[in-house]
């Protein structure tokens, strides 16, 4: 149940949410970049939300030289979370954030991020 709390704790704020709604909704890996791109959010506050995902254990995270990639930790409970998530009514930030993340990921070569 310890899981559960900590995993509802870390959705409870506004950037940590727009993060993983962002892994949810792309259903792929990002780079941290990417992220800190399309959220328009300092790289220090990105990087503690995604810190703050990580330790509630719904994303995992991995280097890859310069990149830190993260993507969806898939638990049954976690994909429920993840569908509730993928549900939310769209907000205009939240339908902006959409609009940018996929204007980013075009930006991609052979699916890698390149701007890193």
């Amino acid at each position: 149940m310890r899981n559960s709390i900590e995993a509802f704790k870390a959705i409870g704020e506004s950037t940590r949410f727009r993060a993983l709604r962002l892994l949810v909704l792309s259903n792929e890996e990002l780079c941290a970049c990417e992220i800190i791109d399309t959220l328009e959010k300092p790289q220090y506050a990105i990087s503690k939300s995604l810190g703050i995902l990580v330790a509630a254990e719904l994303i995992d995270e991995r280097r890859d030289g310069r990149m830190m990639l993260y993507s969806l930790a898939h638990t049954p409970m976690n994909d429920a979370l993840f569908e509730a998530v993928a549900n939310v009514p769209l907000t205009e930030e939240l339908s902006a954030d959409s609009t940018r993340l996929n204007a980013r990921l075009a930006q991609r070569e052979n699916n890698v991020c390149v701007q890193c």
